[in-house]
């Protein structure tokens, strides 16, 4: 019940009006998704759903929907194997979908890995964000293509697991295509590498990519090369839940910022 009062106040404060709104509400941007300059680039927005992982995962979606969001990448605490229909149902009434799932450790077993396919599977995904071991790589590569699933490796802060590109890029060497990365950038810019050369040197891997920081460059640098590799795939934004504040007013501008750098790559805002 103390996650539900909690949704309800972020949705109140983000769309009351008169006497309802506070003081944050009146002063917060409007949000703005910039879904023709997506469209053109052909690029996916997708909400980190632990963003808002403190609000239910039915009135989260409501939450997005009134947002103007399409997509949205979930994590398993977010979802009930036990009622994936109910969720594809309540999905399709607001027309929005899950584009993947993460972050995930798919084990090294094929009988674990599957698991997360047939889930994937059940809820049309696209990729699932995991940190596979090493040694799993080519059991993943098969499943990946038998379901049509995609498996994105995230990097971690060093000294975590996948921080280096070089041997990230290594790892992937001889794999399909349906094995890549899902590139953290803020987990390589607090390891001391430069966002952009990360990028570069695994060119034609990257699936997704996690945004959660405008308040420097690095992202409009990383996705106008992401542009230039004709980077097509996910583009999942959030922010942390800390510090204490506006969540919402956070988000807002996060959004609007990654929307104002795909007018810019775009030509269309």
């Amino acid at each position: 019940m103390g996650r539900l009062i909690l949704c309800i106040g972020l949705f109140l404060g983000t769309f009351a009006h008169g006497a309802l709104a506070d003081d944050s509400a009146t002063t917060r941007p409007a949000i703005h998704v910039n879904h023709a300059g997506l469209s053109k680039l052909g690029w996916q927005l997708a909400c980190i759903g632990s963003t808002f992982r403190s609000c239910p995962t039915f009135d989260m979606i409501d939450l997005l929907h009134s947002m103007n969001f399409h997509h949205m990448e979930l994590s398993l605490g977010q979802i009930d194997p036990s009622d994936t229909d109910g969720l594809a149902a309540k999905l399709k009434s607001v027309h929005m979908d899950i584009v993947s799932i993460g972050i995930i450790d798919p084990g090294t077993s094929e009988s674990e890995a599957t698991a997360f396919f047939e889930l994937g599977k059940r809820l049309k995904i696209k990729t699932l964000v995991a940190d596979p071991a090493d040694g799993s790589l080519e059991m993943l590569d098969k499943l990946a293509n038998e379901y049509h699933i995609n498996v994105a490796i995230v990097n971690f802060t060093k000294p975590g697991n996948h921080w280096d590109p070089d041997a990230l890029s290594a790892l992937l060497a001889g794999r399909s295509s349906r094995i890549g990365v899902c590139a953290n950038i803020a987990a390589w810019r607090a390891s001391g590498i430069s966002p952009v050369d990360a990028v570069k040197k695994l060119a034609g891997h990257i699936l997704e990519i996690r945004l959660e920081n405008f308040d420097d460059s690095d992202a409009a640098n990383v996705l106008g090369e992401l542009k230039n590799e004709k980077f097509k795939g996910i583009c999942a934004v959030g922010c942390a839940n800390e510090p204490e504040g506006d969540l919402i007013d956070r988000f807002t501008r996060s959004i609007n910022a990654f929307s104002e750098i795909v007018g810019d790559l775009s030509g269309l805002q």
